[in-house]
């Protein structure tokens, strides 16, 4: 354990074997007998491999400049005003009021037509006893007359 803690903490300069050549036996040891240093080491090897294939490639001119400038742009305009925090903080008070005020209008509506809709109601019972007190056929009442008070 105390020997994984070692390796964790000098796994660069063990794979570059720039340790004394004791510590380094002991090492070179105990990776062969734990396997969780020894995948460790596997997989630092292969990110060096792959760091030294990335050397090879030339970034884009200017990009550096680039990156630096949208970096220190963010970091002003974070600093400059606090109301980015401020509108975090009110956006969801805003969407809730804004549900709220639907579901009214929405209960609001509903409301309405279901009164309308009894109004029509009546009128098609109204319209029953007038053309049954008359004795109106039914062939006779293409067009419903609706009665509106």
């Amino acid at each position: 354990m105390e020997t994984c803690k070692l390796l964790h903490e000098n796994v660069f300069a063990y794979v570059e074997k720039d340790l004394p050549p004791v510590l380094l036996q002991q090492l070179d040891k105990h990776v062969a007998e734990c396997a969780e240093c020894a995948a460790i080491v596997v997989e630092f090897k292969s990110v060096m491999i792959l760091m030294e294939e990335q050397k090879s490639i030339e970034p884009r001119p200017f990009a550096e400049t680039r990156i630096l400038q949208g970096i220190e742009s963010r970091l002003e305009k974070r600093q400059s005003s606090p109301l980015p925090v401020f509108i975090r903080i009110l956006q969801p008070a805003l969407i809730s009021v804004g549900v709220v005020v639907a579901l009214s209008i929405g209960f609001f509506i509903g409301t309405d037509f279901a009164n309308s809709h009894s109004q029509y109601s009546q009128n098609e019972e109204m319209t029953e006893s007038v053309r049954s007190d008359l004795n109106v056929p039914e062939f006779m009442t293409d067009d419903i007359i609706y009665f509106t008070e």
